[in-house]
């Protein structure tokens, strides 16, 4: 009987649900986070310059050399450590965090001094104002770090701080920082491997007063870059003069400007003089002489000029100033002083200081031949190139 039952069988699709979400193969990964107060670039072999974008329109321009043969950076500066509005929020708001832990397009996507084998910082102070110290103490951590200072402003530094450094003209409290190396004219720097030996890491320190009493700079001898801090720099795109504070001194920064053309004019014959030897060792009489000449970088706007052009132009905008053939172009009342700011087209650098500086500058100079009639003795060597001819080479009679 159920043997001869006929038994259809109907076939009804089964719908299944769907997966849940969570079950997916397919994931989005959230972009990480790199914004950032700064912007950075290499400038040479082991050298980046950092922008900092900050909160009072300084852009400061900070130095990272990843030195080849030590395990330092050599900081030049740490910048104004206060981010401009609309940047508040950034992952990367303040230096150190920044070189450990950012990368770095220009580094190969790497940050300049990543863990797990960071290297220990020098940091090199060009002058004690805000824009330049601000951020020194977040690399207080560890007492590890060396913070050199020129041993001519010592006691500009340590005497009062909060007017030199121009704190109290932001209203911020000055930070609180030992210096660890107050270096001497011309003095090298080393780093102490152990007990009994020392490496010459390659820099030479040169005191420049004028816009500070501390105002240093140096010079890195295996890129053959010159450092400068706020002693001069270009106009740049934000239009900045050359400016000395109330404390500054227009007599000492002409010393000191000279001093420096010396220097790269020594620099570019020697690297000259090596170039020939270079070509005539490859025994090619068609082989072009390429000689290496020293650039400059400075504390704003300028990071890779060619100093002896730069500083010779310099040196020609300061006599005009001198002879009162540059235009006073604004008089304002700035830091408790009566400030003239002296520009002309063209020139590409201007310079903006309280009215008396310039008054004893052309006091003292008076006299000495560059008022009257221009600097007639010339530092440049035979078979040095120079960019232009320039009529006034020099400052110092």
């Amino acid at each position: 009987m159920l043997q001869s039952l006929l038994i259809v069988v109907v076939s009804v699709p089964v719908v299944l649900p769907p997966p849940p979400l969570v079950a997916c193969v397919f994931h989005v990964l959230e972009e990480e986070d790199h914004s950032s107060s700064f912007h950075v670039q290499r400038i040479n072999g082991s050298t980046f310059c950092i922008r900092e974008n900050d909160a009072f329109g300084e852009h400061p321009l900070i130095y990272a050399k990843v030195h080849t043969r030590a395990p330092v950076i050599v900081l030049s500066d740490t910048g104004c450590d206060e981010p401009r509005d609309g940047l508040q929020h950034s992952r990367f708001i303040h230096l150190r965090r920044f070189l450990e832990e950012c990368p770095v397009a220009c580094n190969g996507d790497k940050p300049l001094n990543p863990a797990p084998c960071k290297r220990k910082y020098i940091i090199i102070c060009s002058h004690c104002h805000y824009d330049h110290i601000s951020g020194i103490t977040q690399f207080l951590e560890g007492g590890e770090t060396q913070i050199i200072a020129s041993a001519a402003g010592r006691d500009f530094i340590e005497s009062d701080l909060e007017t030199h450094g121009l704190f109290k003209f932001i209203g911020r409290v000055a930070p609180w920082y030992q210096v660890t190396k107050w270096v001497q004219a011309f003095e090298k720097l080393w780093w102490q491997i152990d007990a009994s030996r020392k490496l010459d890491l390659g820099i030479t320190f040169i005191q420049t007063p004028g816009h500070t009493p501390d105002s240093l700079a140096f010079y890195d001898h295996k890129e053959m870059h010159l450092y400068v801090g706020d002693s001069l720099y270009e106009e740049g795109q934000d239009g900045m003069a050359i400016i000395w504070p109330p404390h500054g001194n227009m007599v000492e920064w002409a010393f000191s400007m000279q001093k420096l053309q010396y220097f790269v004019k020594s620099e570019n014959a020697r690297a000259l003089v090596k170039a020939k030897i270079d070509a005539e060792a490859e025994s090619d009489d068609d082989l072009d002489v390429v000689e290496q000449r020293v650039k400059l970088a400075a504390g704003h706007q300028t990071h890779n000029a060619d100093a002896e052009d730069i500083l010779g132009r310099l040196e020609k905008l300061f006599v005009k100033a001198l002879r009162n053939e540059l235009p006073v172009t604004k008089k304002e009342y700035h830091l408790n002083e009566a400030y003239y700011t002296w520009r002309e087209v063209g020139w590409g650098m201007h310079f903006s200081a309280p009215a008396r500086l310039m008054d004893e500058a052309r006091s003292f100079f008076r006299g000495t031949g560059i008022v009257e009639k221009g600097w007639s003795f010339s530092l440049s060597s035979p078979g040095v190139s120079a960019a232009k001819p320039i009529a006034v080479t020099g400052i110092l009679a």
